[in-house]
């Protein structure tokens, strides 16, 4: 979630056409259909095409192959100019949490813990710390951002700036290359919040992130398409201006950028943010023809993105609005693309906003899919307090004085969400009257004939009581049978990698432990004396995330490994499937 950089960069607005005037937005209310378009600013960026890169020629001698193994590395410099780290969810933080006081989920049920793995899981650790800061000139990096995807028989890996494709055993395809060769970008660029997606209907990768553009350098969002069905191969590479320097309080860049797509299109919304100051001027969706993205590279014919301008909403602000995506083998929603936001903007809700682009077939003519806007009632939710974690080996802060040991937790916000049988699944990281983390999930029907309606078919939470359940992420197959994964952390269990099955009816069982954290965490984001006084904890993987291959489920998320760290971090990822229960 958002850029790892200390000091950020600028953004332009790309010129457009203004196709539906800026209107004030009407307001919302539970279950109530808007029987028109929402009013809304769309205009057209420019998709520059920036060339084509072939992964399995940029893999060299020195990219890195597996985690490192030796326990006293600690090869990466620690100088300033070697690490480098994400503020904006501190400071959004502090506003967040000076709102009032966490709201109770009286009826959450406690959820017990389990060391039992699903008969027919495995997996194993991805990209390191060690990895990320190898392949990008020994820059440091935290937190790790998880982009996971999977299909036809690979299993690729995006983190921070770094991407690797494994086989399902884990057997590496691909050594980890950094995020400035696979983009085409000079070494200098800074990339963050990086996502994978593979199109099971198309057989296609797409590879998505953004970089914070400084001084002349523009922002931009970049999106590679590969051009056959193998991950390793040759891709097609686009980047979108998301400077926006025309508009109040810019320039600016996309921040937080997610990734969607349904038959007709792929769908990526941003948080523009100032990269020179603190404005904030809520969301933008951009969205593209999907068949015209896959074949370019033999037709030359290029797509004109949409951009959807979304200022205000029932919440007083958009804030992270999650596109969905459809398993391999379900129905994608009929010309329709479904988006789900909670409520950012304050400290606790009991509501979401579900959002449909119609006609999405209109995107490859090229036309402009009409929006439209509803709000539900739901469960509540609040901002997440700090993660705990157990007591353990902390070889960095010996140097340095003791860390604060907190984790910082997820946003109460959306970040992942499926469409899948006639449901929106979806889930976001909600604070306890106890003080944790817990995470809530639901289930929403959504239908958007003449007009959008949505309602809850289901919800609930997912409780460890005394422990944190940070970054959830649900996956499901084309029956909406799959898992909830998450990184379990508090008094009892150093971060670890966990999970718990997930059905149409939402969550079931004990929550499993994959993988057990070997330490603490006992990165450079620990400790004041490396980000200075406002450090507020250890910044924690920004993503998890699981896709459905058939009827299996591959899961990601942030823990500590058994294996070696640099001198300034000790994070690693890991990887691993399940059967469907």
């Amino acid at each position: 979630m958002g850029p790892k950089v200390l000091a950020v960069g600028s953004k332009a607005r790309p010129a457009g056409l203004v196709l539906f005037a800026a209107m004030s937005l009407v307001a919302l209310s539970g279950g109530v259909a808007m029987a028109s378009p929402i009013p809304v600013t769309t205009f057209t960026p420019k998709l520059k095409l920036v060339g084509t890169v072939n992964l399995s020629e940029l893999a060299s001698p020195n990219s890195a192959t597996s985690p490192s193994t030796t326990a006293g590395d600690m090869g990466a410099a620690s100088g300033t100019s070697f690490r480098a780290v994400d503020n904006q969810v501190i400071q959004y933080g502090t506003k967040a949490r000076a709102n009032g006081a966490l709201m109770p989920s009286a009826t959450t049920p406690s959820t017990t813990v389990s060391d039992e793995n699903v008969p027919g899981e495995s997996g194993f650790v991805g990209i390191t710390g060690y990895d990320q800061a190898l392949a990008n000139g020994n820059l440091d990096l935290e937190p790790p951002d998880q982009g996971l995807c999977a299909g036809g028989g690979y299993v690729g890996e995006f983190i921070n700036n770094a991407f690797s494709v494994y086989q399902p055993d884990g057997a590496h395809l691909l050594p980890v290359i950094p995020s400035y060769e696979l983009f085409k970008q000079p070494s200098s660029d800074f990339f963050s919040d990086p996502r994978c997606h593979y199109d099971a209907a198309t057989q296609r990768w797409f590879l998505q992130e953004f970089i914070v553009g400084s001084g002349n350098s523009p922002s931009l969002e970049f999106i590679a398409v590969s051009n056959t069905s193998d991950p390793t191969g040759t891709y097609t590479v686009w980047s979108i201006n998301t400077t926006d320097k025309n508009t109040a309080g810019c320039p600016c860049f996309g921040d937080y950028d997610e990734f969607g797509a349904d038959a007709n299109g792929i769908y990526i919304t941003t948080d523009e943010f100032s990269s020179a100051g603190s404005a904030y001027n809520g969301v933008i969706i951009y969205a593209i023809s999907k068949e015209l993205l896959e074949t370019y590279a033999n037709t030359g014919i290029p797509p004109v993105p949409v951009a959807y301008r979304l200022t205000s909403d029932a919440f007083g602000q958009p804030y992270i609005v999650s596109p969905t995506s459809t398993p391999p083998g379900a129905a994608f929603a009929p010309d329709t693309e479904y988006f789900v936001e909670s409520n950012g903007n304050a400290f606790s809700d009991d509501h979401l906003i579900v959002y449909a682009l119609r006609d999405t077939s209109l995107l490859a003519q090229p036309g402009v899919p009409p929006m439209y806007r509803t709000e539900v009632a739901s469960e509540g939710y609040s901002f997440p307090p700090d993660a705990t974690q157990e007591a353990g080996p902390i070889p960095l802060g010996k140097s340095v004085g003791d860390p604060e040991g907190q984790i910082q937790a997820d946003f109460d916000s959306v970040m992942q969400t499926t469409y899948t049988g006639g449901h929106v699944y979806a889930e976001l990281d909600s604070g306890t009257s106890s003080g944790t983390d817990e995470a809530a999930w639901f289930i929403l029907t959504p239908h958007a004939g003449n007009a959008l309606t949505a309602t809850v078919a289901n919800q609930g939470y997912v409780d460890v009581p005394g422990e944190n359940l940070i970054y959830p992420a649900i996956g499901v197959d084309s029956a909406g049978d799959g898992y909830m994964t998450f990184a379990l952390s508090g008094p009892d269990y150093f971060p670890s990698a966990a999970y718990t099955a997930f059905g149409p009816t939402g969550a079931s069982g004990p929550v499993r432990i994959a993988q057990p954290g070997a330490d603490p965490e006992d990165g450079f984001t620990c400790y004041a004396a490396f980000v200075g006084p406002n450090y507020g904890g250890c910044r924690w993987g920004d993503y998890s995330a699981a896709v459905a291959v058939g009827r299996t489920i591959y899961m990601g998320t942030e823990m500590i490994p058994p294996t070696s760290r640099d001198y300034l971090t000790n994070w690693g990822t890991y990887l691993w499937s399940a059967p469907a229960p």
